[in-house]
């Protein structure tokens, strides 16, 4: 198959190398600044003679551009999308209204991100990162200690998991009643936005706060925790945490976004990540 890789981080970069040693006529763009890396010169051919196309994950981060953080250049969404028809495209949390463009000219979009077995495993080296950034950024051991995890999809499943297996003491926000019933099933204590924001002292226990949802969860909630409570904000923009406050209050605070592509390349985790994708995108082409 003749596929173009364009964009994105080291993962798309690794994701390439891999598809070439699976035979498949790869051509990339926008990583020049990889040195001794050869690249197309001009991405519009590249696009005319490939089948399948290959995005970033995340697609955009400016919902102008496309995510290209190896690269000097800048390409804008709508420019590029002029140049995609009748392709097959992999691509990473792309906004709805620029996956509806793209399918009425005849593309087919896969989103990775919407596919429940890719975000299990893209939880792994984002929940084993967090705990990284807890341990060089407490003055305490783990074991015994509050966190208060907000959000129980896919990312607080699994960062709850491995908190667990740490012998901490985890509580999660559900957001509804199936979240609940699994939170109680795996053993976590839970709560609520409306219990978190009608008792401010509750927040006081938690030498802990994650936030996975990226919608503003709490702002004068904050004002209430210990000086020495670490607060880590995964989500995207809008986020979870209120920047504002944050400062206001000089919280101890970590934005960590986009974890598992600042885990080292020879992470096992990010290994097993790359190789799941390589394995997703040939069954697809096998299909065809």
């Amino acid at each position: 198959m003749n596929i173009c890789v364009m964009g994105g981080d080291l993962r798309n970069f690794f994701l390439a190398k891999l598809l070439s040693k699976e035979k498949h006529e790869v051509k990339v763009y926008g990583f020049e600044k990889i040195e001794n890396f050869k690249e197309c010169e001009t991405y519009e051919n590249m696009i005319s003679s490939s089948e399948i196309v290959v995005l970033p994950i995340p697609f955009t981060k400016d919902k102008k551009t496309i995510n290209m953080p190896l690269s000097n250049r800048n390409i804008r969404i709508q420019e590029l999308a002029y140049h995609l028809e009748n392709k097959t495209i992999f691509v990473g949390n792309m906004p709805e209204d620029i996956q509806e463009i793209l399918k009425q000219k005849q593309n087919e979009v896969i989103d990775f991100m919407k596919k429940e077995e890719f975000a299990v495993l893209n939880a792994i080296p984002t929940a084993e990162a967090t705990i990284e950034i807890i341990l060089k950024n407490t003055n305490k051991i783990l074991q015994g200690s509050h966190c208060l995890i907000l959000g129980f999809g896919t990312i607080g499943k699994v960062l709850a998991h491995k908190l667990q297996g740490l012998s901490v003491n985890v509580t999660c926000m559900i957001t509804n009643e199936v979240e609940k019933s699994w939170a109680t099933a795996y053993g976590y204590q839970t709560t609520t936005i409306e219990k978190l924001q009608n008792y401010y002292t509750k927040i006081k226990q938690y030498d802990i706060i994650i936030n996975t949802i990226p919608k503003i969860i709490f702002k004068e909630e904050l004002k209430e925790i210990k000086k020495e409570t670490l607060v880590i904000d995964l989500a995207s923009k809008p986020y979870g945490i209120d920047r504002k406050i944050v400062e206001e209050e000089n919280i101890n605070f970590i934005e960590a976004l986009g974890l598992p592509r600042k885990i080292s390349t020879n992470d096992i985790s990010k290994i097993y990540e790359r190789h799941h994708k390589t394995i997703y995108i040939n069954k697809k082409l096998k299909q065809k």
